[in-house]
């Protein structure tokens, strides 16, 4: 048994002694607290559509369980915006969304070759790396000077570039927050390779089929460069179509200081290139 594993399956212990002993230390506001998060959870890994045990021990005690204790949040988060496709096309989101959002991307395109000469220069045998220039609206300097990328904008919160190197890929996880949708798009030309794609549940995205790919990342997802080059995508998230843009926008702002200081934490996995 590797490393890795024996670390995987000690947090998920240590995952359920903490629990436990919440319970035993404060029973009545736990319990509640539980039964809450047990039905929104629930519901949360419902959405998935794949009913397997060991779906459901990913996502309660694996590398889901974040997803499941914020389900409640995400709840909240679906009842007052509008209905969640799971997987969007350009032409499913708002006219404003879309302006931004391609604007995002032929301000990227314009730079790729930069981009990818700078990430390049930086990957050496990482396995996957990731260059944030905006995070939850919030600006990430970086020696990588393009300002245009940095700018705000009223959908696009996120803004960064993903590169996974030759044949690296993802393990199968969930998003922890809804408020926002992913939106990636491949910046070189994908080879026809059928082990070069995102899977989202059981779909998969094959990026010499449609360089963009816009989903919902709380959903059960994996990327695969299953290639001998590297892959290079846009990272962008934007704000979820909603009866209530305003609570959103401002959950967004209010989580965006906690937010940056656990960027390391969620790409923990990553090399964070600035």
């Amino acid at each position: 048994m590797s490393t890795r594993t024996i670390r995987k399956k000690a947090v998920s212990v240590l995952w359920v002694l903490a629990v436990l002993l919440l319970i035993y230390s404060f029973p009545k506001t736990i319990l509640g607290f539980l039964l809450l998060v047990g039905v929104c959870g629930i519901y949360d890994f419902l959405r998935n559509g794949i009913y397997t045990a060991e779906l459901a021990k990913k996502y309660f005690i694996g590398n889901g369980r974040n997803t499941w204790v914020l389900s409640p949040f995400n709840s909240l988060f679906d009842l007052i915006s509008k209905p969640n496709r799971g997987v969007y096309r350009m032409q499913d989101l708002p006219q404003d969304c879309q302006r931004d959002l391609q604007q995002v991307i032929d301000k990227a395109m314009s730079h790729k070759d930069e981009i990818i000469e700078y990430l390049d220069s930086r990957m050496a045998e990482n396995r996957r790396g990731m260059l944030f220039f905006q995070w939850y609206g919030r600006k990430i300097d970086t020696e990588l000077d393009i300002s245009e990328l940095q700018q705000k904008f009223p959908y696009v919160k996120t803004v960064g570039v993903s590169v996974f190197n030759e044949n690296r890929s993802t393990s199968f996880h969930f998003g922890p927050l809804r408020m926002m949708f992913r939106v990636l798009y491949n910046m070189a030309p994908a080879p026809h390779h059928e082990g070069v794609y995102i899977q989202c549940r059981k779909q998969k995205h094959y990026w010499h089929d449609d360089p963009l790919f816009i989903f919902d990342d709380t959903l059960l997802h994996a990327s695969f460069n299953k290639n001998d080059a590297k892959r290079y995508c846009l990272f962008i998230d934007i704000v979820r179509p909603s009866y209530a843009p305003f609570i959103l926008n401002g959950v967004i702002s209010a989580f965006a200081g906690a937010a940056f200081t656990l960027r390391r934490v969620f790409y923990k996995n990553w090399k964070v290139i600035e």
